[in-house]
């Protein structure tokens, strides 16, 4: 049978408002009960959501799907920021993307990634150390802001006294890919990279005069077939790695301890087995993702389950929903750190996955380990509170004692 043409077949798939401020305080029912129709829906304007598993696997696998420009979505279509996303590596096709990660890989390779394991664990015990004492204790202000940060800041080799102002600056940027824009936000957002820009400069600069053992001074000297990174390029590319290194894994260093503490059988099996912490930050990443999901652009005709949809289409996957598809996982809304099955979406597929993904499982494997054993009483003192609109999901703050 023929797949129904979009144009006909819009108007009767269901409609998930991300405008409406109560769907990010509970996502999941809405979620769940939208997928259970189908696993394509609309927004208000009539843009397509992608919500199944296996169908959010085709769209971020499909080569002959492109990027979308999030920020024009938002209309900013000019100044900083727009100049900023342009030349940022995940909003480029091939060839520019396929040039870009392949100058950028040399540095996250396993072995690469597998060195940084005691410098994670140091930084990890120095912020442990510095928790203060007595409570209530904001884990996001306190472990989850700090530890990512200065695992970058060690990668990059940025001077420790700059990197609480580089946490703030991609905490800021983390807000650019909201749903909703105001004047007021955008204002912040393009003095925070206007900011960011004119310090990395200067830090090229510095670089460029004495490199040495980081990844900023590999980059400077990367080098494939002639071709070297420009500094525009690097610019935008060392925003992209601080951005992409510390506020995802941020989200995840303060979303894992409220999904282990609503979970105390499963905490009871990691601490009886601490090898099953890989497992359970692979679970922590499907059950609360920190990535709302991303957009893909039809180039050509499309089918999608039974919709056919055009050339030039906008599509928006959903990694919230694609991770509780009750399809790819069993018991999907069940917390298990033993499931095994489907590979979860949150890193996404295809040229675009997570070029990072290993660092963060490492840092979400030995902080939160550390964090767990360090403080075996932990206890939420309130439910923490999901911030709105934010496409990078993250608590306001997890007050703990």
């Amino acid at each position: 049978m023929r797949p129904v043409d979009i144009v006909l077949g819009r108007s009767a798939l269901p409609v998930l408002d991300l405008a409406d401020v109560t769907f990010w305080a509970e996502p999941h029912p809405v979620l769940a009960a939208t997928l259970a129709i189908g696993p394509v829906a609309r927004g208000p304007g009539g843009s397509l959501m992608i919500l199944g598993y296996r169908e959010v696997q085709q769209v971020l696998r499909d080569p002959t799907l492109g990027t979308v420009d999030l920020l024009a979505r938002v209309g900013i279509v000019d100044g900083p920021l727009a100049t900023w996303w342009q030349r940022v590596m995940f909003s480029n096709d091939p060839p520019a993307h396929t040039r870009l990660r392949r100058l950028v890989s040399h540095a996250f390779t396993p072995r690469r990634i597998a060195a940084l394991e005691p410098v994670v664990a140091g930084i990890t015990a120095r912020v442990l150390d510095e928790l203060p004492a007595g409570g209530p204790i904001d884990l996001v202000a306190s472990f989850a802001h700090r530890v990512p940060i200065q695992v970058m800041g060690h990668i990059l080799a940025i001077p420790p006294v700059d990197q609480p102002v580089f946490a703030e600056w991609t905490s800021e940027l983390g807000l650019v890919f909201a749903p909703v824009m105001t004047s007021e936000l955008r204002a912040r957002l393009e003095t925070t990279i206007v900011a960011l820009d004119a310090y990395v400069s200067v830090l090229i600069e510095e670089r460029r005069a004495h490199p040495g053992d980081d990844l900023l001074s590999a980059l400077i000297a990367a080098e494939e077939h002639g071709d070297r990174l420009s500094r525009d390029e690097l610019v935008a590319l060392i925003a992209n790695l601080l951005f992409a290194g510390h506020d995802t894994t941020r989200s995840l260093l303060s979303i894992g301890p409220v999904v282990l503490l609503d979970h105390p059988e499963q905490l009871r099996l990691l601490r009886g087995d601490p090898s099953r912490w890989p497992a359970a930050v692979d679970e922590i990443l499907r059950y609360e993702p920190p990535v709302l999901g991303t957009a893909r652009c039809t180039l050509a005709p499309l089918d999608i389950g039974d919709l056919h949809i055009p050339a030039g289409e906008e599509l928006s996957t959903n990694l919230l929903a694609a991770n509780r598809d009750p399809r790819a996982f069993v018991e999907p809304h069940r917390f298990d750190i033993g499931r095994g099955g489907a590979p979860i979406a949150s890193f996404g597929a295809g040229v675009h996955y997570c070029l990072g993904a290993a660092l963060a499982r490492l840092e979400g494997r030995v902080a939160l380990g550390a964090l767990f054993e360090r403080h075996p009483r932990l206890a939420l003192v309130e439910r923490p509170q999901w911030v709105p609109y934010a496409s990078i999901r993250r608590f306001a703050s997890v007050l703990v004692s």
